[in-house]
């Protein structure tokens, strides 16, 4: 059994359940989360507490669990439980003579199978895998597509699958069965029937018969590139975590009850008032406090301690964070997992003491500017698709588990808002309007899942978003790519326009007060009049200030590598819906800035 360390922060995206990872030794693809289990059968990652906001903004019943770690120890071995992969593509291929093996480390029961040519060279996995766009995944059938097009009844009857060589000539690939002599050329792109194979390759179960592709007029599954992004697509959502449950204090009596339901339960299943009362007795020895406290601390859970009746939908997930973002609350400890200062008072009389007009007028749109300290996320892996699909795939296969995988993330961040007055009237000017609807137009005909809501707000938060990162990182010493932002954006009920960017990592020491430092005013100033000056021009200007549709989609305007684009991994969006005219304005046009002389 090999060991391949993995990030915890990747194994919850792009290396989740049913991805292909590649280790030092070959590929692999990681297990589903019924498998996540210890020598006993039991599920082994720890419950997260306090995330009942999660939850509910999430519309999700299950509980929320780590994955569970495992150490390698001094001798090799490993110090607690390791989530399972599986070896895959079973099949295997010689580089020199081109001749294709299954599961060939099994015949020769070496981890570093050869080929039985002159060269006995090492073998290597292949390439290419089917997938479905309904979730499913296997090897190429490689037998039975060296034989769908053969011309002789024999070649299509032949049964032998281990004289299979995949040849390359002149840079295109030719499949061959040397048993039949059957040949056929292999593109890496064919359509063909997923048939009953196994879902995934490391379990038995089948696609269900009312879904198995058997049309092969029409077949959906297709033969892709290991690395082809249509393959696996995580599907991961990240909420952060805001008062009240942010401010438990851990270590008290209600948070030691609150995390363990057997100690609650063995107080209400007490059938008599003495029986409780014993019970409550060896709660209170065994948290050395009084009973009263422990009393205190059933009632408060009953209450619905820690948000006490309050719920929420998936539609006021952002509000929630937005109003805790603008709230400073005055008895709020260092130590809390949301600590935000507030510095719009001491931003704006730095905006009003500026010598320089222009620059007043470039800075002044920004109306809150808050310094983050400390804050929290959940991370929660919620399955994935293939091949653009519709449907997710859960992180269980069937949908029957009771936990989804998720981790905390600590980190630190800036926060700020715009100028609701001044902003609604520059989203009420007609140059502004028309190069709104004509993105938004080519938006809906992409098939996109749609920002709510995808306007002129939207558009202008989102490139002001990216323009910042780009600074940070020329800067301010952090990676583009360690960053992520978050748009708060709406009309109604209640208007938001604000911008988090923070750094979350699944440590602690995510908060060290590099990045939260640069929010304060003077500091803030300078990287936000850097960043609005680095708006205005491109290395490709004129093209890319001129340009209709970029990008992914064409879902971008004046936006390319040298401006406005991000690495993926810091972008929400798929580094589309971006525009530097939204920010700098063309007077050409007749387009206002929102950070120049607009008023």
């Amino acid at each position: 059994m090999k060991r391949l360390p993995i990030r915890l922060s990747h194994l919850l995206r792009h290396s989740g359940v049913g991805a292909i990872m590649r280790g030092p030794e070959g590929l692999a693809v990681i297990q589903d989360i019924r498998q996540w289990t210890d020598p006993r059968g039991q599920t082994a990652g720890e419950i997260i507490h306090y995330v009942e906001r999660v939850r509910s903004a999430l519309g999700i019943e299950q509980s929320l669990r780590e994955p569970p770690l495992a150490r390698e120890t001094e001798r090799g071995g490993s110090d607690g439980v390791c989530i399972p992969a599986t070896r895959f593509p079973f099949w295997m291929r010689c580089p020199h003579c081109g001749k294709l093996y299954y599961k060939p480390w099994r015949a020769q029961k070496n981890d570093s199978p050869r080929c039985d040519c002159d060269k006995r060279s090492l073998l290597e996995q292949l390439a290419w895998v089917l997938v479905d766009p309904a979730g499913y995944l296997t090897d190429v059938p490689w037998r039975n597509l060296a034989h769908r097009d053969a011309a002789k009844q024999e070649q299509r009857q032949c049964k032998i699958g281990d004289k299979l060589y995949l040849i390359e000539r002149q840079g295109q690939y030719v499949l061959q069965c040397k048993a039949c002599d059957a040949e056929k050329d292999f593109r890496g792109d064919e359509r063909m029937g997923f048939g009953q194979q196994s879902m995934q390759p490391w379990t038995r179960e089948t696609p269900p018969q009312e879904t198995a592709q058997t049309n092969e007029a029409e077949p959906a599954a297709q033969i892709l590139r290991i690395n082809d992004v249509r393959v696996y697509s995580p599907v991961a959502e990240r909420v952060l975590v805001i008062p009240p449950e942010s401010r438990m204090r851990r270590g008290t009596v209600v948070d030691l009850l609150y995390r363990n339901s057997g100690d609650r339960d063995s107080v209400d299943n007490a059938r008599t008032p003495l029986a409780r009362k014993s019970a409550l007795s060896i709660l209170a020895e065994k948290y050395r406090c009084a009973n009263t406290e422990i009393e205190q601390a059933f009632v408060e859970i009953e209450r619905g301690y820690p948000l006490y009746g309050r719920s929420f939908t998936p539609g006021m997930l952002r509000e929630s964070e937005y109003r805790a973002f603008l709230e400073t609350l005055p008895d709020q400890r260092d130590d809390e997992d949301f600590v935000n200062r507030d510095r719009s008072a001491d931003w704006q009389a730095l905006c009003r003491m500026l010598e320089s007009p222009g620059l007043r007028a470039r800075v002044s749109p920004i109306r809150h500017l808050v310094r983050v300290d400390r804050l929290k996320a959940i991370q929660v892996f919620l399955g994935f698709r293939r091949m653009q699909g519709e449907r997710v795939t859960p992180p269980d296969l069937v949908g029957q588990s009771d936990w989804l995988p998720a981790i905390p993330l600590y980190g630190e961040g800036i926060f700020l808002t715009l100028e609701e007055t001044l902003l609604s009237r520059w989203e009420d000017n007609a140059a502004v309007d028309a190069r709104t609807k004509q993105l938004l137009q080519r938006f809906s005909q992409s098939g996109r899942e749609q920002p709510n809501p995808l306007t002129a707000r939207f558009l202008l938060l989102h490139t002001l978003s990216h323009l910042l990162i780009r600074q940070l990182e020329a800067e301010g010493g952090y990676s583009a790519a360690a960053l992520s932002e978050r748009i708060y954006c709406s009309h109604a009920p209640d208007k938001m326009a604000g911008i988090l960017l923070y750094v979350a990592v699944p440590d602690l020491a995510g908060s060290l007060g590099g990045l939260a430092e640069l929010a304060e005013p003077r500091r803030f100033l300078g990287l936000l009049a850097k960043a609005l000056e680095h708006a205005r021009w491109c290395a490709f200007d004129p093209v890319c200030g001129e340009h209709e549709g970029q990008g992914p989609g064409l879902l971008n305007r004046a936006a390319c590598h040298a401006c406005a684009l991000i690495p993926e991994p810091a972008c929400d969006y798929g580094n589309t819906l971006l525009d530097r005219v939204f920010v700098k304005g063309d007077a050409a046009s007749g387009f206002p800035s929102l950070f120049g002389n607009f008023s």
